[in-house]
């Protein structure tokens, strides 16, 4: 995993690189290959790690290198995983999915809530779409002990 200076270190796979956007307060994880049901365990599971460290609710999952789960692991993801990040990161949590036409048609909806997960083809887009999650909820990220670093 790549990670910026700001970002405490995290364990290194070959599959997965992450790096943390002070600029744009974004955590922006890119899976690097096809994957097993393991591994998409394991990266979420150090996705979660590096966002805790980061203090960082806002998540750009780049998913085009990677191939689509299969049904228990998307169960994993859908079922058990999402619901739990708002309360483990203390708030709410928007994550924005960079996918591949092909991996688009295995994926469900959009969803709202306490963790808001939107689907994109273009990284421009979901880049602008997070932004717009970080205005629409400052008064509840500051209650929450989030804060966006200011521009420089």
């Amino acid at each position: 995993m790549q990670l910026s200076p700001a970002v405490p270190s995290w364990p290194e796979t070959d599959f997965l690189a992450l790096r943390y956007r002070a600029d744009l307060h974004l955590l922006v994880g890119r899976w690097q290959r096809p994957v097993s049901a393991a591994e998409v365990r394991q990266g979420y599971q150090a996705i979660l790690g590096a966002a805790c460290q980061a203090n960082c609710p806002y998540w750009q999952l780049d998913l085009r290198g990677r191939n689509a789960p299969d049904a228990a692991t998307r169960q994993w993801i859908t079922g058990e995983f999402l619901p739990h990040l708002a309360g483990q990161l203390g708030g709410p949590v928007c994550l924005g999915y960079l996918l591949s036409p092909s991996l688009l048609q295995h994926l469900g909806s959009p969803t709202d809530g306490p963790v808001s997960v939107v689907f994109f083809a273009e990284e421009g887009s979901l880049t602008a779409w997070l932004t717009q999650c970080q205005h629409r909820s400052r008064a509840a990220l500051a209650q929450a002990d989030f804060m966006p670093p200011r521009a420089a």
